[in-house]
């Protein structure tokens, strides 16, 4: 549904919400819609809810859930050409039209919501018009964002953070998420280890609730754990996900490609690395001529690719959050390969859930230990999908949710 219209569909009686996003969170595909749509999902356990995006919705379907509807309030035209509510800050500031913010007041309107969700910082010129509507106004922080600048700014050294306008960044975004803190009446992170950051950043003023990343499209994975599919020419599969046009996965698919993969050939006599996720970067492309790469560009459903995979290996050194994609593949029963930072807030066991590795040499040996011993990978496979589906339900996520809103 395009923004010029409320749906006719009124909603019924009880607790009302809405999520809003910058991007459409229906259909879920990678990154933050994943965890916006786990959120309304578990939302609509208490009641209605509107997942309204900033940008266009032009997705031909709707969301299989009755209670949930979503909508896009301004059409990319309206977004480029109409003025904005606010001046940009940061290159994270999501860009929004006064005709979006107007739409949105009248969707705010008409539901009287007791619960509105903003998606991240990167929607902060939202919050002083939000903040007089609801009962309660959350501020679901996907990432710690002036941390995760902070990491990606330090590889640029002391000096050139201090001085160029990139090293600003990590600064203003501070600004921000301190100016946000007061205007809302809870934060949700994705881990204790983003609860304590948040806590250290606002010297202990701020207690943030955890509401986890839950596992993604959890209702397309099979009941029973999935047999490995033979290796083709004896070569096991390598699977990356991941939002291709962020820094840090960026960062990692070019070291799977280029160091990891490499590695991996020399040791087994061949492997094939496959990297999905949504819009690649453009400096992504040449790792498919690289052999045994292939890249594959915003997949309409991931889930024949961790049918058809043997592993994935997650060589992040910089990034937030918690990452839904380990959390997906271990609910398929493939073994992750993974740096610590990776795996950051998931509280993962080191050689029963997962296997740690920081030098390209501890993830190459890692991925190979488990490629040859057939037994140890069956034992890592069943307890990894036991692990998620204990800790990352849906039903684990409701009940966070439940808890932090009472």
């Amino acid at each position: 549904m395009t923004a010029n219209a409320t749906a006719d569909r009124p909603f019924d009686s009880g607790s009302r919400s809405i999520v809003i996003t910058a991007d459409p969170a229906w259909p879920p595909i990678s990154g933050g819609d994943l965890r916006n749509w786990q959120n309304a999902r578990a939302l609509a356990s208490r009641g209605d809810v509107l997942l309204a995006s900033i940008y266009e919705h032009v997705s031909p379907s709707s969301p299989e859930i009755p209670r949930i509807r979503a909508i896009g309030l301004a059409s990319t035209t309206e977004n480029k050409a109409g003025p904005r509510i606010a001046k940009r800050r940061t290159p994270l500031d999501s860009r929004i039209s006064k005709i979006a913010l107007e739409r949105l007041l009248k969707e705010i309107r008409a539901l009287r919501p007791e619960t509105i969700v903003v998606e991240g910082i990167s929607l902060f010129a939202l919050l002083k018009h939000l903040r007089p509507l609801p009962a309660k106004l959350v501020l679901d922080m996907h990432n710690i964002e002036s941390d995760v600048s902070r990491q990606v700014t330090g590889k640029t050294g002391w000096l050139m953070a201090l001085l160029s306008k990139k090293g600003r960044n990590p600064r203003r975004l501070r600004e921000m998420e301190l100016d946000a803190l007061p205007l809302v009446d809870k934060v949700w992170v994705c881990s204790d280890q983003d609860r304590e950051r948040l806590r250290a950043l606002s010297n202990g003023r701020t207690t943030a609730d955890v509401v986890p990343n839950g596992i993604p499209r959890f209702e397309d994975i099979p009941d029973k754990l999935p047999e490995q599919p033979p290796r083709i020419d004896g070569k096991p599969t390598v699977l990356f996900v991941g939002h291709l046009n962020y820094r840090p996965n960026i960062d990692a698919a070019q070291r799977l490609a280029t160091r990891i993969l490499p590695g991996l050939r020399e040791a087994l006599g061949g492997a094939h690395l496959v990297i999905a996720g949504r819009a690649p970067h453009q400096s992504l492309t040449d790792l498919a001529k690289l052999p045994d790469v292939e890249l594959v560009a915003s997949p309409e459903s991931l889930n024949e690719f961790y049918r058809n995979s043997h592993m994935t290996i997650v060589p992040l050194t910089s990034g937030g959050g918690t990452r839904l994609k380990i959390l997906e593949a271990m609910a398929w029963g493939l073994p992750v390969v993974a740096t610590r930072l990776a795996a950051e807030g998931l509280d993962l066991i080191d050689g029963l859930d997962i296997d740690f590795g920081e030098t390209d040499d501890e993830l190459v040996a890692r991925a190979v230990s488990l490629c040859i011993d057939n037994d140890e990978r069956q034992r890592r496979r069943l307890r990894a999908r036991k692990t998620v589906e204990q800790r990352f339900s849906p039903k684990a996520i409701e009940m966070a949710i439940r808890a932090s809103l009472g």
